[in-house]
């Protein structure tokens, strides 16, 4: 299943910065994993760019980690 990262903004909305990220899966981008309704015209980023210190919606970082089981094979 492939995912995306949707932006949350904070009170200036899109000109100010992000509140935090939260995850959606690519054929639901305006539902976060959370449940946050995400505006469709959010910033997104790839899923890859999970881990670069953004700061990521916990209960989506939660609900992620459980879909995207870690495989050591993966990190060589």
């Amino acid at each position: 299943m492939a995912h995306q990262l949707r932006a949350e903004y904070g009170p200036e909305g899109p000109s100010g910065a992000v509140a935090r990220w939260h995850v959606v899966r690519t054929g639901e981008p305006a539902m976060a994993m959370c449940g946050a309704v995400i505006d469709e015209a959010a910033e997104s980023k790839p899923e890859s760019a999970w881990g670069t210190g953004l700061r990521i919606c916990q209960q989506c970082g939660s609900l992620y980690l459980h879909e995207v089981p870690f495989l050591s094979a993966d990190w060589r």
